[in-house]
């Protein structure tokens, strides 16, 4: 079916999304059912491991953060004093996807008529991602949705405008700092501008907009939004920069394996009965190209990002399913109008699947939700998960604090905790309640924004527990040198419905004596590692002030290496 026939809104349709209230009614109304079912989720399910970490490196204000732009620390951080740092702080992220999805209905409304933008809408919804992550976790993707689909429906707005074109200098100025925000939520807002480029640029009416000193004008906007993130990076060696560009260096070969697990993840994250008419929609409206010129405009603002985070693992890091969800996002409006288009040609499909993909989503979330916050599937199928869960990652670390203030470590002010790692010190701030300092000992990809969190000059002469799911022979000899003493402690476990599922490693290091290796100590003019890993994976390094990625060095490392990894 040639898209021309979706940009149509037929009268009453005589399916699900019944004629008896207007497009706009029905699709807030699934707004606010969506929303409801989030907060359910948000009440019940554990923060998973990059919340924690957000939560905990939200405490303190900073203009930007080791592997993400600020924003949506800035508003966790905004939030915990009337929220607190608990369930309660996902709130602003549920009611900001709610909002992102009103975006995506006017989006779609102007682009392709009011029953598309309420399939887009329903779609959107039933997409596992945007639903379960998106939607209501203490991430970085729910403040970059919502303020791409800002600059896309701006910008809609003014190529498509429904009466009196709209003054470019009120455009570009909005869709710059929409862009600007969108940039300080994720590094890759970046590919939504390049695909911007790509649409003025193959659209012959809309070359002549280059030549207007508004969108220029609107560049500067969103350079001077981002400059936080700038000033930042200049204050420690680009280093964010350096680590997000470093998962996409070649590794040697093609790894086609990577690709198409990668794109598997995609599909799996969308769910598979969303991925399939989303793909037909994109795929018939690329055959038709520029010819049709609104679904064009979202090939273009979609299509860039989802192709470099797909054909990246063939040379690079395998990367993670849901990096390129910001690009298929800009889809869902052409989903919407192949959908309405099948209704408008009397179809009853449209309906069958929303019905089912409703049904799907509601069962997969209460199984999935309901093990993650019991484990009863442990003790149903014991056999499914022999080999692990991966919903332990939602089990928060809540019995940890109850432990060390029975053993009398929370009642002192000379401590703070040393994990092995980003994700078991965030888990640990987060049980914590960020009573005790908490950093990490490894290299830079190891501790993320906890290497920037505490001078370490200030825990000099303190105590420290090290605390963490597994501390190695050799983590722990590099550490004991820094301290008079290190003696272990009795582990503790705990978990779900009476089971211990998760067991904690403790140790008491005794006076701190000498500072912890720091990225900052470039600042003192010496050349330090800051990615001392035995992994064979790229190592961060800077030299001089300047940060690069380089290959881990073999045995006979020179000294600076050896003072960095403590050994």
């Amino acid at each position: 079916m040639g898209l021309q026939s979706w940009q149509s809104v037929a009268s009453p349709r005589g399916t699900l999304l019944s004629a008896r209230h207007s497009p706009g009614a029905l699709a807030l109304g699934l707004i606010i059912v969506f929303l409801g079912f989030r907060l359910v989720l948000a009440a019940t399910l554990g923060f998973g491991v990059d919340e924690s970490y957000a939560v905990a490196n939200a405490r303190e204000l900073s203009l930007s953060y080791f592997d993400h732009p600020p924003l949506h620390y800035w508003i966790a951080h905004a939030f915990m004093p009337l929220l607190g740092d608990g369930h309660a702080l996902r709130l602003p992220f549920i009611i900001l996807f709610a909002g992102s999805s009103w975006l995506l209905y006017l989006l779609t409304r102007r682009l392709y008529g009011a029953w598309a933008g309420v399939w887009a809408v329903l779609a959107l919804n039933l997409s596992a991602f945007f639903t379960l992550s998106a939607g209501g976790w203490i991430v970085p993707d729910g403040a970059l949705f919502f303020f791409l689909l800002a600059a896309a429906l701006t910008l809609a707005n003014a190529f498509f405008p429904a009466a009196a074109p709209v003054s470019p200098w009120r455009t570009w100025t909005l869709a710059g700092v929409f862009i600007g925000l969108a940039s300080l939520s994720k590094y890759q807002a970046v590919l939504f501008g390049l695909g911007l480029l790509l649409y003025l640029a193959s659209v012959r009416e809309r070359r002549r907009v280059l030549l207007h000193p508004a969108p220029w004008a609107g560049a500067l906007i969103t350079l001077a939004i981002f400059s936080p993130v700038l000033i930042w990076n200049a204050q420690h060696g680009w280093v964010s920069f350096a680590y997000q560009g470093g998962r996409g260096l070649a590794q040697g070969g093609l790894h086609v394996g990577n690709a198409l697990a990668n794109a598997a993840g995609q599909a799996v994250w969308i769910l598979p009965w969303i991925f399939v008419p989303l793909a037909i929609a994109v795929w018939q409206a690329l055959r038709t190209g520029r010819r049709q010129e609104r679904s064009w405009y979202c090939l273009c603002l979609g299509l860039p990002t989802i192709a470099f985070f797909t054909i990246n693992p063939l040379w690079g890091d395998r990367g993670l399913p849901h990096w390129p969800m910001s690009g298929w996002l800009m889809l869902y409006p052409v989903l919407g109008a192949y959908l309405d288009g099948l209704v408008a040609a009397k179809q009853t499909a449209p309906r069958s699947w929303a019905i089912a993909s409703a049904a799907l989503l509601l069962a997969l979330a209460a199984i999935a939700v309901g093990h993650a916050a019991t484990g009863y599937g442990k003790l149903l199928l014991p056999a499914a998960f022999a080999h692990g869960d991966p919903t332990l990652e939602a089990v928060e670390w809540g019995p940890l604090r109850a432990e060390l203030k029975a053993r009398g470590y929370l009642d002192r002010n000379d401590m703070f905790v040393i994990a092995p790692n980003w994700m078991d010190a965030g888990r640990i701030d987060q049980a914590l309640d960020g009573a005790l300092p908490v950093t990490v000992f490894g290299d830079l990809t190891e501790a993320k924004n906890f290497e920037f969190r505490y001078d370490p000059k200030s825990l000099l002469g303190r105590d420290a527990l090290i605390i963490g799911r597994a501390i190695t022979p050799d983590r722990l000899a590099r550490l004991r040198p820094f301290f008079q003493s290190v003696e272990e402690l009795p582990p503790m476990s705990f978990g779900r419905s009476g089971m211990q599922e998760i067991e904690l490693h403790a140790m008491l290091a005794k006076k701190l004596k000498t500072p912890l290796p720091s990225y900052d100590a470039k600042r003192a003019g010496k050349a330090l590692p800051v990615a001392c890993g035995r992994s064979s994976r790229p190592t961060l390094i800077d030299s001089g002030g300047a940060a690069m990625l380089r290959r881990p060095m073999a045995r006979g490392r020179p000294a600076a290496i050896r003072r960095c990894i403590g050994a």
